[in-house]
């Protein structure tokens, strides 16, 4: 599997509660595992309305370290988070007016991989905050297989 793409199905699940309103957001789409040195890379597309996608990249670093990166082109916004386990990590939103930057706290992550047959769930609850403060606590749930 070094350095080759497999194809694999992908759901995410997100739970969102900002200002005291629950939201949920599924995603169920194709999309591709890469692995490359020590890293693995999942990218897939979240389908969008106007028949718009986001792309998205998850890449897990054999420390534990997720980054997850998103682009959304047709609105002009990209974000950056990090995810380290029980950590504060720094991060950005990319906007037409400039770049905000957000903050992540991570309350708990795991990845789970297996390589016979490729499958594997990536889940992480955090917390993200713009200038000091909590604007949502988030619960990220993402299983693929191929």
């Amino acid at each position: 599997m070094e350095n080759n793409s497999v194809n694999v199905n992908v759901e995410l699940n997100m739970e969102t509660l900002q200002s005291g309103e629950l939201t949920h957001t599924k995603i169920a789409e194709p999309g591709k595992f890469t692995k490359i040195g020590k890293s693995m890379y999942l990218r897939f597309n979240e389908s969008l309305e106007n028949n718009d996608k986001a792309s998205i990249l998850v890449k897990i670093m054999d420390s534990g370290e997720i980054h997850v990166k998103r682009v959304a082109k047709s609105t002009n916004l990209a974000s950056l988070l990090y995810f380290t386990h029980k950590n504060h990590n720094s991060g950005h939103l990319e906007t037409e007016y400039g770049v905000m930057p957000l903050n992540t706290f991570t309350k708990d992550s795991v990845v789970e991989i297996v390589d016979q047959p490729l499958s594997g769930k990536i889940n992480i609850d955090y917390d993200l905050i713009y200038d000091n403060n909590i604007v949502g606590n988030y619960k990220f749930r993402l299983i693929f297989s191929a």
